[in-house]
């Protein structure tokens, strides 16, 4: 996706922990000016850089690099964005992390939760993993989130709800005994995902009866954050984004592309020309970056690949592939799993879209 900026409500409960463990220091000295009138809305967004500079510099504040872990606690009574009250609105687990799966954006707009259920009945929560996770700025994004949603979801279930562990990309920090301490389960570092992991058995069990009226208030006010998130940035950008949502077809020409944006083909024209770009590349970047990813995560065929991207054969992504890469779908392939050996997923999705 389209990496731009992060919620407030992901560094809201940051400036609150420094505060609670060095009162005499003023954690906003650290805070550029003109992001504290932000910092004090969390449905605000603050781009990815100001973000990563600030937690960098709250970290140092708080002479503590596992602040990320520690204050993550806090965002459960302190964040209050709009998420956060849906999801805790929600009757079931599994209602609560449908709407995590669907409106994830909001709090990151790189952010893709993926809820899976393996054959022995466990859930996942699967954040992505980036290739630079080992860079001390994803893990503590990392942190943040997955703290975050433990927290909505100890809120939601009881504290008596049990998380079977978690898998982490990164390599096991110093600080690495207060994962245990403060999310209570086993952790594996250097894993090929970044889950949560618990039993499937509560995702359905009855946890309170919201007066409807209120979940579809809070639910309305959520759906449009989200539409105005997804408006933002360029037309290519939210072409992009609606194909890698499955929002839209690879195969949809620009009639149904311009009126999934309500505007005319002639405009949608006009506005990729005015982004020195067009619809059939922006269609064929998406389709060599879900190529990537199905050579890499999964055992099907280039061919069976081809013809999932929507494209008449091998020889049609051979073609593309090579021109953006320089090697071709095999090469890549080879390549890449003799660097990281990788494992095809056996997961069933547990949440209908």
């Amino acid at each position: 996706m389209i990496q731009s900026s992060i919620s407030v409500a992901l560094i809201r409960p940051l400036i609150d922990a420094v505060s609670s463990k060095a009162p005499v220091t003023e954690p906003e000295s650290a805070i550029d000016v003109r992001l504290v009138k932000l910092l004090k809305d969390p449905d605000a967004r603050i781009s990815m850089q100001d973000a990563d500079e600030l937690i960098n510099s709250l970290v140092r504040t708080s002479r503590s690099n596992s602040l990320c872990v520690f204050s993550a606690q806090k965002a459960v009574t302190q964040s209050s964005c709009q998420l956060q009250h849906l999801f805790l609105c929600s009757n079931t687990l599994r209602e609560a992390l449908y709407y995590l799966e669907k409106y994830s954006a909001l709090l990151s707009d790189n952010l893709e939760v993926n809820v899976t259920r393996t054959r022995d009945n466990i859930i996942k929560i699967k954040l992505p993993v980036s290739e630079q996770s080992f860079l001390s700025q994803e893990r503590y994004r990392s942190e943040l989130l997955i703290g975050i949603i433990l927290g909505w979801i100890k809120q939601l279930c009881g504290a008596d709800m049990e998380i079977n562990g978690i898998d982490l990309p990164f390599p096991q920090p110093s600080y690495s005994a207060d994962y245990s301490h403060l999310w209570k389960t086993n952790i594996t570092f250097n894993s090929m995902e970044c889950s949560i992991q618990f039993q499937a058995r509560y995702l359905d069990q009855g946890l309170h009866n919201t007066n409807p009226h209120i979940l579809n208030m809070i639910k309305r006010d959520v759906e449009e954050q989200y539409k105005k998130l997804t408006r933002s940035g360029s037309l290519a950008d939210r072409i992009k984004r609606a194909l890698e949502q499955d929002k839209l077809s690879l195969k949809a020409n620009q009639q149904i592309v311009a009126e999934h944006f309500h505007i005319s083909a002639r405009t949608l024209n006009r506005h990729l020309q005015k982004e020195n770009t067009s619809l059939k590349q922006v269609v064929t970047d998406c389709r060599v970056h879900k190529a990537k990813q199905l050579l890499l995560e999964s055992d099907l065929s280039i061919e069976q690949i081809a013809l999932q991207l929507g494209l008449s054969g091998r020889r049609t992504l051979d073609r593309i592939f090579i021109k953006q890469t320089k090697d071709s779908p095999a090469q890549y392939r080879n390549r890449q799993r003799q660097h990281s050996p990788h494992e095809a997923p056996t997961m069933l999705s547990i949440v209908a879209g």
